[in-house]
């Protein structure tokens, strides 16, 4: 059986100390800079330390490079890359391919995790992953058991999962919800989580709004929790057991790693997996918004969502019965404890919370409550009836506590030579394999008065106090008769303990600063005529393209695509396939079959896997948004592929992008009219609010989401049963286009979603004559200013 590793999160240094004391064999930490977490980072000087100590505790350290880069960062970026590398870091968890590509010809030997944020999530994508120099995979939360195995039978490679802690709805390194409503992008590490806000699904064709008898929080996923099915995905080959939680506090890292730590360990020894009662509840109780074994083992609708609460639930503990004044009887399911948080939940009334501080039985004060009443006094009304759930239990909270002291010592051996007129020589190793010789300048020499005896000589070499290492086994060879001075013991011992302190420590201390300047190539930027390609979703918005002279066109639909080739052939115009951002094995086989059908020379890539399947086709390949291209070092390693154009990402401004344009190695693409696709998501709302497996609604009904401010999202299918959520505005740059041509990009995109066929057509017409004329109808504009049906995106405001 491989060896398998407990990964677990750490966002300070409480949670440091929590991950070491409960068994973690890694961590993953994100610095000041380029991780998806900006609100768990730590600096330079602090992330140091957390590498020392965690390789003092044999413990790997992983740190998170995984946020999409500027180019203005990458000099940054570059310095940052050093200071890991020289600094004893394990591996580096990256998002954007052009940091893996720099990492590369920097230090080719540094080792290199593929994020979840880069949308692995097929055997192809992973067979990428390899080849491009990736050392391990973090799958995408969608995955399930089966799919997991086939990519570990297919490739060699280690596989990283998520097996506990909080979901993302949409797929990781696809969401641009947070980004598009308040600028926060989850490709920075600035997520805001607009997933866990209330939203009502809208039926678009009547404007009628569906009831809703879950719950509001139609995005919002229940919390992952895999601990009895380990044994499972050790079977399927997962070698990294990651736990989500950054964030959270250290009771809750030292709760959920505990667990884990006994459940694989449990596997691995009897193939069997018994968490106790206890454990469990704790898990419940640390943080849960509900618990899911999430895809990874088929659960879909309500059972993978937490619709009624978008917050950690707690544990019902009982009800209220009786209320007198500001005093209120709860029946009591289990034990409540002065100290534990509660709080009291109503359908009619907002919930209510408090830690409690005094409680009574039987008119008696007391500081446990077993199961049957207990009294409150509250500071707030509440009503008979009302659920009580404890939030936080004070009892855990102490279990859970981790300090300095609570670290267990690191067990060492020693062998001690004391011999007259030599010095003192130690000799002392670790279970690692780790082996310090020290001696003392001084000899020893023949007592005139009391020898030193062996029982105080190991006395004093024992003492290792608030070092972090303990003699387990400790022998002495020595003379009678003889003496050394205890100071000299003393300081022999410090030494001796310093050394092995380093050697442990230091792990890679070969490492040097690389000398390489990483290659960057350019293309000729030579004036070019303006060319105007369209995107459609099926036949019927082709036919609508094909009408107004469009001579390029993105055609996403793969099952009607020789239909679609024939179909533009006939107006001599050339079908580009826009291949999904989300495809499955049995997909991409199908997709390679269509292809090579037909007479198709260019292809849109959306994902890694398909160009996997076909690099070695005669082919023609550009990349679609989906690829987040935001810097040369990115479009480098495309090139690198044999890439021929990328399409830059929805979250460049315009100042990053004239500075991206002055540098491209290949030419860049842009979207300028669109809904921008908030999110893709293997969940589908429509389904939930239906309650059934197979309802196919969405395939004659067009439906939306209704935000807080009572904008509508579109929801659009695609692919197999595959929900996209786009902006309730278009994005429309049309004022812009002289401006990007005087930059250098000369290739401009509409892409189409649910508009109807005028809109479609007055869009190309007035997009065509800018183009062409350079003058633009303002009335067009201003009909969508009219509607607010019209954003700039982050043209001018650009994302944290």
């Amino acid at each position: 059986m491989p060896t398998i590793e407990l990964l677990a999160p750490v966002g300070h240094h409480e949670g440091l100390l929590a991950a070491v004391k409960n068994g973690a064999d890694a961590i993953y930490v994100g610095g000041a800079a380029f991780g998806a977490r900006k609100e768990a980072a730590f600096s330079h000087e602090e992330l140091v330390e957390v590498i020392k100590y965690s390789h003092l505790h044999n413990v790997k350290v992983y740190v998170t490079v995984n946020t999409t880069i500027f180019d203005q960062e990458l000099e940054a970026l570059k310095e940052y890359i050093h200071f890991l590398y020289l600094n004893d870091v394990d591996a580096i968890i990256v998002q954007d391919l052009g940091v893996a590509h720099l990492v590369k010809q920097l230090y080719p030997d540094f080792e290199l995790h593929f994020s979840t944020q880069m949308t692995l999530h097929n055997t192809k994508g992973v067979e990428f992953a390899k080849h491009f120099g990736a050392d391990r995979v973090v799958v995408a939360r969608e995955n399930t058991l089966e799919e997991i195995k086939a990519m570990k039978e297919a490739v060699d490679i280690d596989l990283e999962v998520f097996v506990h802690g909080a979901l993302c709805v949409c797929y990781s390194g696809q969401c641009l919800m947070s980004s598009m409503i308040g600028a926060r992008s989850g490709n920075r590490g600035a997520c805001a989580q607009t997933c866990r806000l209330p939203y009502e699904l809208v039926d678009l064709s009547t404007g009628e709004t569906l009831d809703s008898s879950v719950g509001d929080f139609l995005l919002s996923p229940k919390d992952l929790k895999t601990i009895d099915e380990i044994g499972a995905l050790i079977d399927a080959g997962v070698t990294s057991f990651k736990i989500e939680g950054r964030l959270k506090k250290p009771e809750y890292v030292a709760t959920v790693v505990k667990a884990y730590r006994e459940a694989i360990d449990q596997y691995v020894a009897t193939r069997k997996i018994k968490i106790s009662k206890q454990m469990h509840e704790d898990m419940d109780q640390i943080f849960s918004r509900g618990f899911t074994k999430g895809y990874l083992f088929g659960e879909r609708g309500s059972s993978l969502m937490s619709t009624d609460r978008p917050n950690h639930k707690g544990i019902l503990i009982g009800e209220v019965t009786h209320v007198k004044g500001k005093r209120a009887t709860i029946e009591l399911k289990s034990t409540l404890e002065v100290g534990d948080g509660l709080r009291f939940v109503s359908l009619n009334q907002k919930d209510q919370g408090l830690q409690v501080q005094k409680m009574f039985v039987k008119g008696k004060t007391v500081t446990l409550a077993k199961k049957g009443g207990v009294e409150l006094e509250l500071p707030f009304t509440v009503t008979k009836g009302m659920k009580v759930y404890k939030t936080t239990s004070f009892s855990l909270s102490k279990r859970a506590a981790v300090n300095e002291k609570s670290i267990d010592k690191i067990n060492i051996y020693g062998e001690v030579s004391a011999k007259n007129g030599e010095p003192l020589k130690i000799m002392a190793w670790d279970d690692d394999s780790n082996l310090v010789t020290v001696e003392s300048e001084e000899c020893f020499v023949e007592a005139q008065t009391t020898p030193l005896s062996q029982s105080r000589l190991k006395q004093q070499l024992g003492k290792t106090g608030s070092t972090p290492f303990s003699f387990a086994y400790l022998n002495i060879t020595m003379d009678e008769g003889i003496t050394l001075p205890i100071s000299v013991i003393n300081k022999i011992r410090r030494e001796l303990l310093e050394e092995l302190e380093k050697r442990r420590v230091k792990k890679y201390a070969d490492r040097q600063k690389s000398v390489v300047e990483p290659i960057l190539t350019s293309y000729d930027q030579q004036a070019c005529t303006p060319s105007l390609m369209v995107s459609v979703r099926n036949i019927k918005q082709l036919k609508v393209t094909l009408a107004q002279n469009i001579k390029t066109i993105y055609y996403k639909d793969i099952k009607t695509l020789k239909r679609a080739v024939d179909l533009a052939d006939e107006y001599g115009a050339t079908v580009i396939p826009q291949l999904p951002r989300i495809m499955t094995d049995e997909e991409i086989s199908y997709a390679v079959y269509v292809i090579e059908s037909l007479p198709i020379q260019t292809i849109m890539l959306g994902e890694y896997g398909m160009y996997e399947a076909l690099k070695n086709k005669d082919y023609t390949f550009l990349t679609d948004f989906s690829f987040n291209t935001n810097n040369v070092q990115s479009i480098e390693a495309f090139k690198s592929l044999g890439i021929s154009q990328v399409t830059c990402s929805y979250e460049i401004n315009q100042r990053q992008m004239r500075q991206l344009v002055k540098n491209t190695p290949l030419p860049i693409e842009m979207v300028v009219y669109t809904r921008i696709p908030m999110m893709i998501t293997k969940h589908c709302p429509v389904k939930l609010l239906n309650q059934q497996e197979f309802c196919r609604m969405c395939l004659s009904t067009p439906f939306g989401l209704r935000d807080r401010k009572n904008k509508v999202l579109p929801l659009l299918r695609t692919g197999n049963c595959i929900t996209e959520i786009f902006n309730s505005q278009h994005l429309i740059l049309i004022e812009f286009l002289s401006e990007l041509q005087q930059m250098g990009i000369h290739n401009f995109r509409l892409e189409f979603t649910n508009e109807p066929d005028e809109m479609i057509v007055d869009a190309i017409k007035v997009y065509q004559q800018v183009l062409e004329t350079g003058s633009l109808d303002r009335g067009w504009l201003e009909s969508y200013k009219n509607q607010d049906d019209y954003t700039k995106g982050h043209y001018h405001r650009g994302v944290q």
